[in-house]
């Protein structure tokens, strides 16, 4: 069991020290409070691509306090009926839930992470540094990420007049 606890503990300092809604569901799937709770920024080893990402959490503290109040700091933030934490293909069953009782088929695990990207980007207009924040190559995959493309072109095109 020790050697359990020890294995899932450096598979977790490893992966987390935290998350954020530009990270998708898999890196805050096993999250514990303490992971939240240690630094305001504090960084992850992100699963797919092996690369260090700082989490700017300052903005978040209220929330984060509030929501693990009651957690004791190994407490997972995200925890499953079982006593273990939420899965992703759980946590995909459960948007796919909502979305059919909405009536909607456009809904998934990306959706945070596209919703906050889109808002970020039409807020800013700071495409580097969403870039950045979600690990993509270049700004049009960033764009095209966030459907911002279509958006644009559109919005040109309504303001568009030759000199008529």
């Amino acid at each position: 069991m020790a050697k359990e606890k020890k294995k899932k503990k450096k598979k977790i300092d490893q992966k987390i020290e935290s998350g954020q809604t530009e990270l998708s569901n898999e890196k805050k799937e096993n999250e514990k409070k303490k992971d939240v709770i240690s630094s305001k920024n504090p960084r992850i080893v992100e699963q797919k691509t092996g690369k260090t990402r700082i989490l700017h959490l300052s903005s978040l503290q209220d929330l984060i306090q509030d929501y693990t109040k009651d957690l004791e700091p190994e407490d997972y933030l995200f925890p499953s009926t079982k006593g273990n934490h939420l899965k992703v293909n759980t946590v995909y069953q459960m948007f796919q839930k909502v979305a059919k009782l909405l009536g909607r088929d456009d809904i998934g695990t990306h959706t945070l992470r596209k919703t906050f990207g889109y808002h970020y980007y039409k807020k800013t207009k700071d495409v580097a540094t969403l870039m950045e924040i979600f690990g993509h190559s270049s700004e049009k995959i960033t764009k095209r990420y966030i459907g911002i493309n279509e958006d644009e072109i559109s919005e040109t095109l309504l303001k568009f007049r030759l000199g008529f």
